[in-house]
């Protein structure tokens, strides 16, 4: 019993250690722990990197890291593909993510060619490796990097690799070897690394809409047949994606009803594709966001019905999700899945640091477009007001573009109504 109590104490300090990475001495701490990347030692790499992954999240470390970040990356790289244990390659591709999350202040030429270092190392780690973790790790770390660095023809061509990896049931990812649980859990990754880049690149800035819709066209039978998956965690990936896909079109299709303009649009509204198989689609997303299936966990049907009822309201109303942080008091408002499901791909890289890189991290703003000077209620309502003419959509997706556009107009329409209807029961004298 003795050494029970030893060895739990002992796992009760290792805390102790990973708080002072945030005390007054981490630069140094954190430029040891680089330096001992190069020692031969499996065991000091990986305490090392475990430094650096706390350190990464915990600051801002772009800075302190800036002259030796291509040897930052290459030691990196090299415990990546070393192969001598799970632990070191998982750290490492967990460092990976966190040094690029960090790179705040560099020109996105700069940026591409770090990315393009470490990409081939990611891609063939990922279809090579024989361990599911390292996989897993790989896939979120290859969908971040390319989300914050790769230019638009490299999210492109990952996109194209991670559905590959869907599409064909990991048939060249060397998945033989993993347990029916160990590939779900693969292909929820896989699911949402894609979910990422679908919306960095359509989610925000220009977008075409025949590439756009070719891509939904190409992905939502695969997406739609994943929905019926026994793995919770699938039907949910599927879902999500399939949400952010049909808000990304509906910026183009949906129109406000109230808009008088639209009459001379007619004919183009005729012409305009429709998913071929919506009923069934739409029959599907229901009754997962009511499934009573007994032979499921009541904490996976709980999580399901509640994905699944935001999911339907986007397929069906065009209604955005909604997330909020509060962050020193103040409330940051995320609306739709463009910004939500990014945002909870940052916040488990980050951890604990994730509210840190949120107030500190540019690279955090210009994504997010958030701002954190605004009061709770502010932030909630400052989508809402202001004249058309007040309206700035500088740097905001399509999607609260087209929100913040359909907001004003309804205003608007509801003051000339409130209007009129004054006017004709005023008393006449």
């Amino acid at each position: 019993m003795p050494p029970s109590k030893k060895s739990s104490k002992s796992k009760q300090e290792e805390p102790v250690e990973e708080v002072s990475v945030t005390g007054s001495g981490w630069v140094e701490k954190m430029n040891e722990a680089i330096d001992n990347l190069s020692e031969s030692r499996t065991s000091t790499r990986e305490e090392s990197l475990d430094t650096i992954t706390k350190i990464f999240a915990a600051h801002h470390v772009f800075s302190q890291i800036e002259n030796r970040l291509e040897e930052v990356l290459g030691l990196l790289k090299k415990s990546l593909t070393k192969n001598n244990s799970v632990k070191e390659a998982c750290l490492a591709s967990h460092a990976i993510a966190l040094t690029f999350i960090n790179l705040d202040n560099i020109s996105e030429g700069e940026g591409d060619d770090l990315y393009r270092r470490i990409l081939p190392s990611l891609r063939n780690t990922i279809k090579n490796s024989e361990d599911v973790e390292i996989k897993i790790s790989c896939l979120q770390t290859l969908a971040l990097i390319t989300y914050t660095a790769a230019s638009d023809i490299d999210k492109l061509l990952v996109r194209d690799y991670l559905f590959e990896l869907i599409e064909t049931d990991g048939m060249d990812f060397n998945v033989e070897g993993l347990s029916p649980q160990e590939r779900d859990d693969l292909f929820a990754e896989a699911l949402k690394a894609y979910g990422i880049l679908y919306a960095s690149s359509f989610a925000t800035g220009f977008v075409d809409f025949d590439v756009l819709w070719e891509e939904v066209e190409k992905v939502m039978p695969m997406h739609e047949m994943l929905l019926e998956s026994s793995d919770k965690d699938v039907r949910i990936a599927a879902g999500e994606n399939i949400g952010l896909m049909f808000e990304t079109v509906n910026v183009f299709l949906v129109k406000d009803p109230n808009d008088e303009d639209e009459e001379e649009d007619e004919e183009e509204d005729m012409v305009k594709p429709e998913y071929d198989n919506m009923d069934g689609l739409i029959h599907t997303l229901k009754d997962l966001s009511v499934d009573s299936n007994r032979r499921r966990a009541k904490s996976d049907r709980v999580e399901q019905k509640s994905v699944f009822r935001d999911i339907v309201k986007t397929v069906e109303e065009n209604v955005k999700p909604t997330e909020e942080l509060k962050i020193n008091g103040r409330v940051l408002l995320f609306r739709g899945w463009g910004k939500i499901l990014p945002l909870s791909a940052f916040r488990s890289c980050l951890g604990q640091g994730f509210q840190h890189h949120l107030k500190t991290n540019a690279m955090m703003k210009e994504i997010f477009r958030y701002s954190t000077g605004f009061s709770a209620r502010q932030a909630q309502d400052s989508d809402d007001s202001g004249d058309e003419d007040d309206l700035n959509t500088a740097g905001l997706s399509n999607v609260d573009k087209k929100y913040l556009y359909d907001e004003h107009k309804k205003s608007r329409t509801k003051q000339i109504r409130n209007a009129r209807i004054s006017k004709e029961t005023s008393p006449q004298y």
